[in-house]
């Protein structure tokens, strides 16, 4: 309280205002850093900044296979090889997203839960680095998903 009276104060006498003083005091909160793809591959971040729809499963996969699971608030980075990609998530209906992976860049895809019948139904959109930069500032990084059983081992086969 006595720091934030001192800046005040001492905005006040050098002609600016208290609000801007002050603000310079709080750290900047930003999206993560997102290191560029190894030589030869591009990658894909896949993110869920809102916690719409905290109980309905964002599991992403990729040709059938399971990548990994995105809960609300997580983010995580798919290194692949060049090509084109048709990534789904699925709750009582399935949405599928193309996407074309170049070598040496970076895509975005945001995971969205919209309003169904039953449930609500994961959206994936093609988003730019700044959209991740806008709504990316709390994400946390997911760990790898791993298969519990024989089942879930099946699905992760094909990756």
């Amino acid at each position: 309280m006595r720091k934030m009276m001192m800046a005040a104060s001492l905005a006040v006498l050098a002609g600016v205002p208290a609000s801007v003083a002050m603000a310079e005091d709080k750290p900047v909160a930003a999206a993560p850093v997102i290191a560029p793809p190894p030589p030869g591959m591009g990658q894909v971040v896949f993110y869920r900044p809102s916690s719409m729809g905290a109980l309905v499963s964002c599991r992403v996969s990729a040709n059938g296979a399971v990548v990994n699971r995105l809960p609300p608030g997580k983010y995580f980075v798919q290194q692949v090889k060049p090509g084109v990609y048709d990534y789904s998530v699925k709750s009582e209906a399935t949405d599928t997203l193309k996407v074309n992976v170049e070598e040496g860049e970076t895509s975005y895809v945001r995971c969205a839960i919209a309003m169904g019948i039953m449930t609500g139904r994961p959206n994936l959109s093609t988003q730019n680095r700044e959209d991740f930069d806008k709504r990316g500032k709390k994400l946390k990084l997911q760990e790898a998903w791993v298969p519990k059983d024989d089942k879930d081992e099946k699905k992760t086969a094909a990756n």
